[in-house]
């Protein structure tokens, strides 16, 4: 009696089941789709690096200014010229005071620039004032 007489031979199925690896990048994709709008307000800029950066929420309560290496202002994403930029924080100053204001200023830009368009800021009544930067990479 040999082997052939048990049975027959045995296929193995040597397929992977991919459903739970597309359900698990189908979660993926839309938490990126989510959270990647939230880092990207405001205009693109190179941050300053400090070792301790402070930690801040994101909230409905904060006006978000991003200064370019060119100098050019913005407010969200909107551009603003200088004139007009100061006369939207007074406007923005009489409507919503109590709103913390960020200030995401290219690391190319010197203390001098990035002091003047604070100076706008307070000058349109906000008090609260805040500078994002990146913290610096571990070595």
């Amino acid at each position: 009696m040999g082997m052939e007489d048990f049975g027959g031979r045995h296929e193995t199925k040597s397929e992977i089941n991919v459903t739970p690896l597309v359900d698990v990048m189908l979660v993926l994709l839309i938490i990126f789709m989510v959270v990647t709008p939230m880092l990207q307000k405001g205009k693109p800029v190179l941050l300053p690096q400090t070792d301790q950066p402070d930690k801040k929420p994101e909230s409905d309560k904060e006006l978000l200014i991003s200064v370019q290496s060119d100098k050019q202002i913005f407010i969200d994403a909107k551009w603003y010229p200088d004139q007009e930029f100061a006369a939207k924080m007074r406007e923005f100053g009489e409507r919503a005071s109590s709103k913390d204001v960020l200030i995401k200023a290219d690391k190319q830009l010197s203390y001098g620039d990035v002091r003047k368009v604070m100076r706008m800021i307070k000058d349109g009544g906000f008090e609260k004032i805040g500078l994002i930067t990146e913290r610096k990479a571990e070595k």
